[in-house]
């Protein structure tokens, strides 16, 4: 069925722990909830924006991606550092400092919301080959009805995926008492998130 092929390809795509998996547990962790819940609607709008790209014109835009692959992969890379340093910098405040309170540092900053992780999400466009690849599997008429519609279910699996995940960091968040800690996770997964960025450049180079 290929509707359950669509939404296993989703959870696929969102399972596996990258730059934005670990926003998205870090928003949970500072901020609760409702923030993680919006960053993750974020991240699986990117993944269906992805499959409706795959599932009408996509092949057009894969080759001028392809063309350009360098620059974006190095642009995508540079954001990854830039941020992960941010985050990582921010946090180590409330490890060293022995006055600072609950990560103020870090929770103290605005909460990645819906739009910022759907940009954060689309940085690396080369993704639309994974997708383009998927697509290229499935039997659909080239109408625009097919071309929402399939990517709905990967939307769906992803989705799954990303709460839990929002869900996840939420409750580790409210299980943790001592701030240094939560400063301390806060600093990991900033190192984290620059490192993918690192790998990245070493990819290009």
């Amino acid at each position: 069925m290929d509707e359950l092929r669509a939404f296993a390809f989703g959870i696929t795509i969102a399972i596996a722990i990258g730059p934005i998996a670990i926003l998205i547990l870090q928003n949970g962790l500072n901020h609760g909830l409702r923030p993680a819940t919006r960053s993750a609607f974020g991240a699986a709008g990117a993944d269906l924006a992805y499959g409706v790209v795959a599932f009408s014109v996509g092949a057009a835009i894969a080759a001028a991606l392809l063309l350009h692959h360098r620059s974006i992969n190095l642009g995508a890379s540079a954001i990854l550092i830039v941020l992960g340093t941010w985050h990582a910098s921010k946090a180590a405040r409330g490890v060293f400092r022995p006055n600072a309170t609950a990560t103020d540092s870090v929770r103290s900053a605005h909460p990645y919301g819906f739009i910022a992780t759907f940009a954060l999400t689309t940085i690396n466009p080369l993704t639309i080959l994974v997708f383009l690849g998927f697509a290229g599997q499935m039997k659909f008429e080239r109408n625009w009805v097919d071309a929402i519609y399939f990517p709905l279910f990967i939307f769906a699996g992803s989705l799954l995926v990303q709460l839990g995940l929002a869900i996840g960091g939420t409750l580790l968040g409210r299980s943790l008492t001592t701030s240094h800690w939560i400063a301390r996770l806060n600093v990991a997964s900033g190192i984290g998130i620059a490192g993918f960025g690192i790998h990245g450049v070493i990819n290009v180079w």
